[in-house]
């Protein structure tokens, strides 16, 4: 038996940064695999060689047939255990079959670079992930750290941010860090890096800047879910058109976590944004697209959006479903707050878009709209459930305290079922 696979991290410094019994091993080896600069690092040896690209599952199974007849090493940079390879090999092979040999990692460099320590940032890889997905949980952490994918990768980040309105950011760029070329960019703003490039080898810090902060902030975002109604902007005037608080809570959990945490939500007769705050806060991995027709609801709905941080919101004006027509993306998710009295062409249109297995949730107060939502959910052969929620707040009465009934609302939930369903 060849021993167990060794997986030894390296840095920029190429050999000169590992123990001497390291390089021996791979020396030693008599299968090889690496990135191609890894492998560039040891031009010479008896090794078959295995380039690591988009092909870890031929990897996988190349060592799975060699690792106990031949001695077999995987290059990797820094800690191949911090988004790294080490854990697909540990995940595929048996720990017991994998030896992990760390180096320091970019992550750990890049923050020593910038004087700041780590232990309360938010560390995450957009190298070969989807930048959305990756990036929605991230928007409005004080501190975070990224490994990218290539030089474009930190203008990508910029520009994300900037487009999520989180303008109160600015970012440090560490190029080749540990090499000859080690260049650390100082701290810049977010639209200073949005047209840059840098070097391929990359590591980026984002800070919130000093006094972006609200104090408050963390309370309130942590009264999710059922965030009382008073911790909303409402209009000075007028009717204040938003989902009250005791009902929210329970629509919240008739969302559920829905199918595809990548794929948005809608929130259709976004009123002042209470919905669509909550959704967003509890589920910062889906973008939340909360729609809007009337413009003075819309602007307190961004307010509402800025007041609980909630980046992952983006507010359309407009009427649905035309305000939506243009969306490529399909929604996992649907909350109907409103219609704007075209209930049924709505529905339509949701159920059309919706992905299958997706769940659509709608508030009525009226018997008619329940109605034609369940003659239409019926015939879709949609299972589906209605509760009726009663609300009682408590009141000054004579002096003592009655209770006033709220409207009743009925909450419709319903699931789209597909082909595999039939």
């Amino acid at each position: 038996m060849a021993g167990p696979v060794d997986v030894i991290g390296i840095g920029a410094d190429g050999p000169a940064g590992l123990k001497p019994g390291l390089v021996q091993r791979v020396r030693a080896a008599d299968f090889l695999a690496g990135g191609e600069r890894h492998l560039s690092y040891f031009p010479d040896g008896p090794a078959e060689r295995f380039v690591i690209k988009n092909n870890v599952g031929d990897l996988l199974a190349e060592l799975g047939r060699r690792f106990r007849r031949q001695r077999c090493v995987v290059l990797a940079s820094g800690d191949p255990l911090f988004y790294g390879i080490g854990t697909k090999l540990l995940g595929s092979l048996g720990i017991a079959n994998v030896r992990i040999e760390p180096a320091v990692s970019a992550m750990q460099l890049a923050f020593a670079r910038a004087s700041l320590s780590w232990e309360a940032a938010a560390l995450a890889s957009v190298h070969g992930r989807d930048l959305r997905t990756t990036l929605l949980p991230l928007l409005g952490r004080p501190l975070i750290g990224l490994f990218t994918h290539d030089g474009d990768s930190p203008a990508q980040v910029a520009r994300f941010f900037l487009s999520r309105g989180a303008h109160d950011y600015e970012a440090m760029v560490a190029e080749n860090l540990g090499a000859a070329a080690e260049r650390v960019t100082p701290w810049l703003p977010l639209e200073r890096l949005a047209d840059q490039r840098c070097a391929a080898l990359n590591y980026l810090i984002l800070r919130r800047q000093a006094g972006a902060d609200d104090p408050d902030l963390a309370r309130r975002r942590a009264l999710a879910p059922g965030i009382p109604d008073e911790e909303f902007l409402r209009p000075d005037a007028g009717p204040e058109v938003m989902t009250r608080q005791e009902v929210r809570a329970v629509l919240i959990a008739r969302l559920g976590p829905g199918p595809a945490p990548g794929a948005p939500l809608w929130d259709i007769g976004a009123g002042l944004g209470t919905v669509a705050v909550e959704a967003a806060l509890l589920r910062p991995e889906r973008e939340v697209l909360a729609v809007e027709k009337d413009p003075q609801r819309a602007e307190l709905l961004r307010r509402n959006c800025a007041r609980f941080q909630t980046y992952n919101i983006r507010v359309i004006a407009g009427r649905a479903p035309e305000a939506l027509a243009a969306e490529a993306e399909r929604p996992g998710l649907v909350f109907v707050g409103g219609s704007g009295g075209r209930l049924a062409p709505l529905l339509d249109f949701i159920a059309d878009r919706l992905l299958d297995d997706g769940r659509l949730v709608a508030n009525f107060v009226t018997l008619e709209h329940l109605a034609l939502t369940l003659d239409r959910l019926k015939a879709w052969g949609w299972p589906f459930g209605v509760t009726e929620v009663h609300v009682a707040r408590g009141d000054v009465l004579a002096g003592l305290t009655g209770l006033k009934p709220q409207r009743g609302v009925f909450i419709v939930s319903a699931d789209k079922r597909g082909p595999d369903h039939a």
